[in-house]
C-alpha cells in the first residue's frame, strides 16, 4: 500500500474521520456534527491522508482516512490555528503528521495568515518535540486545559514571507506599556536624522511631553497632538492626520473626572500646535495617499489597532516603514517577553494590505491618526 499527500476532505469524508478521532483519542473528541460544522460553515480547511488502493481514483468506495489535520482561520486577524491532529496508531512514524503541518502551513499563507498556533498536551513529548522542530515555540502554559485535567502548552510559528530587511534600519525597543509612541517617534526621527538622541531618557521625555494623563487603565498614552508636538520641538518638520478633531478613546473611559482631564489635555495640545502651525488634515480615504506620502520622504507614525495581530484590543503606535503592492511593513517598537517574542520579530513586520487597511481604524468610531515627519527644508 502506499498512500495519498493531503487533500481536503469532503462531506463523504466525515465518516472515516469520525473512525480515526474515536479511534486516536478517549477525551476531548471532535463530534460528528463538528466535523460537518466545519466542513460547510466554519472558516477552516481540514486535510487528509487517505490509503491508496488498487480501485480506479474514481471509484466512489470511501478511502480509508489515516491521518488528518484540521486548520481554522480567524476571521478579522492574520492568525490560523491547527485545532487538531491525528494519525492513525499502525501509521505513525512515517511523516504523515510533518506533512500535514507543512500543508496546513502552506494554507495559511495562502490566507494571508502571518502566525500560526497550536496546544499540545505536556504529556505528549513525541509532538512538542515534531512541533519545535518546525519552528512552533511556547508561549503559554495553559493549566488544566485538557478534559481530562492535563495541562498543555501553547505554541506558535511566524509564517515567513519573502523579505527583505532595509539595511541600518533603526529600531527601539519600548521600555514601559505606555511608551509606544515615543519609541515609535525615535525610530522614525533616527531615520531621518543619524544624529538623533535614542534612550531611555528621551522615550520618558518624549512621553512626559505627549502623555494624556489617563488611558483606558493604567498611564496614559501619548496623544497625534502631543506626538506632533513633541516632533515639531525637536526640529521636525510635522503634520497630522486625523479622522476627527475629538478626543479620542472617550467612550472607553468610565471616570467622567478622567474624560474631563483628558478633554482638557486634548483641547490644550490642539491650541498648542495651531500656535506652533503644525498642519492638521483629514485621515486619507485610501492606502494609495499613504504611499505617495512615503515616496515622497515622509516618516509615518502611525495609530493602529492590534486586534488583528492578535495581541491586544487597545491603541498602539508603531512606525509604518513601506507599502508595496501586497503588505505594509512597520517596526513595532513592543517586544512581547512572555509570549517568547524577540526584536527579530517585530522588524519591518509584513501585514497584508487588505489586513493593514483595517488595523489604522480603532473602535468602534474607527478613529484613525497618524503624525508625519521630514526634515525641515
Amino acid at each position: 500500500m502506499n498512500f495519498h499527500l493531503p487533500r481536503t476532505a469532503s462531506l463523504d469524508d466525515i465518516q472515516g474521520l469520525v473512525d480515526l478521532e474515536n479511534l486516536c483519542f478517549t477525551h476531548d473528541r471532535i463530534s460528528k456534527r463538528s466535523f460537518r460544522y466545519f466542513l460547510t460553515k466554519s472558516p477552516a480547511e481540514i486535510w487528509v491522508v487517505d490509503r491508496a488502493t488498487d480501485t480506479d481514483e474514481n471509484a466512489t468506495t470511501p478511502r480509508t482516512i489515516m491521518a488528518y489535520g484540521l486548520v481554522l482561520f480567524h476571521r478579522g486577524t492574520s492568525l490560523a490555528r491547527i485545532y487538531s491532529l491525528a494519525v492513525h496508531p499502525s501509521e505513525r512514524g512515517k511523516g504523515h503528521a510533518r506533512q500535514l503541518i507543512l500543508t496546513m502551513e502552506s494554507s495559511a499563507r495562502k490566507h494571508s495568515a502571518l502566525f500560526i498556533r497550536l496546544e499540545v498536551a505536556d504529556d505528549n513529548p513525541g509532538a512538542l518535540k515534531l512541533y519545535q522542530s518546525l519552528g512552533y515555540e511556547p508561549i503559554r502554559r495553559l493549566p488544566q486545559y485538557y478534559e481530562d485535567g492535563h495541562d498543555g502548552y501553547r505554541l506558535e510559528k511566524r509564517l515567513q514571507i519573502d523579505r527583505q530587511i532595509p539595511s541600518q534600519l533603526p529600531y527601539y525597543t519600548q521600555t514601559t506599556d505606555f511608551t509606544c509612541g515615543p519609541a515609535s517617534l525615535l525610530m522614525a526621527a533616527k531615520q531621518i536624522n543619524p544624529d538623533q538622541p535614542v534612550s531611555q531618557i528621551e522615550e520618558f521625555n518624549i512621553w512626559r511631553e505627549a502623555t494624556t494623563i489617563f488611558m483606558t487603565t493604567g498611564h496614559g498614552g501619548t496623544s497625534p497632538y502631543g506626538l506632533a508636538l513633541a516632533a515639531h520641538k525637536r526640529g521636525y518638520k510635522t503634520r497630522l492626520w486625523l479622522a476627527n478633531e475629538e478626543p479620542p478613546f472617550l467612550d472607553s473611559v468610565r471616570s467622567p473626572k478622567k474624560k474631563k482631564i483628558i478633554e482638557l489635555i486634548h483641547h490644550d495640545f490642539a491650541q498648542q500646535a495651531a500656535a506652533c502651525e503644525v498642519p492638521v488634515e483629514p485621515f486619507p480615504k485610501d492606502i494609495e495617499a499613504i504611499r505617495e506620502a512615503l515616496r515622497a520622504g515622509e516618516q509615518i507614525i502611525l495609530l493602529i489597532s492590534t486586534y488583528r495581530m492578535n495581541r491586544s484590543k487597545g491603541p498602539h503606535w508603531i512606525w509604518l516603514v513601506n507599502i508595496d503592492d501586497d503588505f505594509a511593513y512597520f517596526n513595532d517598537p513592543e517586544v512581547d517577553e512572555d509570549e517568547w517574542k524577540t526584536s527579530v520579530d517585530t522588524v519591518y513586520v509584513p501585514v497584508p494590505v487588505l489586513d493593514f487597511a483595517k488595523m489604522i481604524k480603532y473602535g468602534r468610531n474607527q478613529y484613525r491618526a497618524a503624525v508625519l515627519i521630514s526634515r525641515q527644508g
